[in-house]
């Protein structure tokens, strides 16, 4: 076999096996002037019987592993890259250090639509039980919902250095200004949540059959 042939094998396997991200389309996000940042929203209540966890563990690699009450993995997940910005529910910011990290099994999310306030209020109140991280390649966010090991991408405009933002009704990114740049206006962009609503029917939908914990798949597939 010619060597030129045989450095050829492993491309053409490349193009046949795009990484999950890939096939995200490109989102309608629309310029937007920067404001003041978003109030949290108010402190739940405990309640009063224990919700059922997922453990969440997360290295500095962008390996992300999800386990059950027995501590068997059930979700092994590479990201594109380190992690940079780490967020749970309606932008609480993560750092590293808070993994291992419990997530709620049972989510706003789990109980369908019907339960996400499309009719107005804030739609922050239906995040809880997310994790939003953008890696150090900066061009996606990488939505989990450990409850139902579901995972979307949401293409980011071009840009770099950004910061994230969680308002009532849309999700908003700023370019950071470098050092030398630090009295130019951020670059801002935003997306209506409604907008976004295709990808969170799939967060919603049940955990994929099959068992998605193999190391041999760090990628999840359709």
């Amino acid at each position: 076999m010619r060597l030129g042939t045989f450095l050829l094998i492993p491309a053409a396997l490349t193009a046949q096996a795009p990484f999950p991200w890939d096939k995200s389309p490109e989102l309608p996000w629309e310029t937007s002037i920067p404001g003041d940042p978003p109030l949290p929203l108010p402190l739940e209540t405990v309640p009063a019987t224990p919700v059922p966890q997922r453990l969440v563990s997360l290295s500095g690699d962008g390996t992300l592993r999800i386990s059950d009450a027995q501590g068997k993995v059930s979700l092994r997940l590479g990201l594109s890259g380190r992690p940079a910005i780490l967020l749970r529910d309606a932008g609480i910011p993560m750092t590293l250090g808070d993994f291992p990290y419990h997530f709620p099994a049972e989510t706003p999310l789990t109980k369908g639509l019907g339960s996400l306030p499309l009719a107005g209020g804030d739609f922050r109140a239906a995040l809880k039980g997310l994790l939003w991280i953008v890696d150090d390649g900066e061009r996606r966010i990488t939505l989990v919902h450990p409850a139902t090991h579901q995972v979307v991408y949401l293409p980011l405009p071009l840009g770099q250095n950004w910061a994230v933002y969680l308002y009532p009704e849309r999700l908003e990114v700023r370019e950071r200004p470098s050092l030398a740049e630090e009295h130019q206006e951020s670059v801002c962009w935003s997306i209506s949540w409604l907008i976004l609503l295709p990808q969170f029917v799939r967060l919603g939908l049940p955990p994929p059959a099959g068992n998605p914990g193999t190391a041999f798949h760090p990628f999840p597939v359709d």
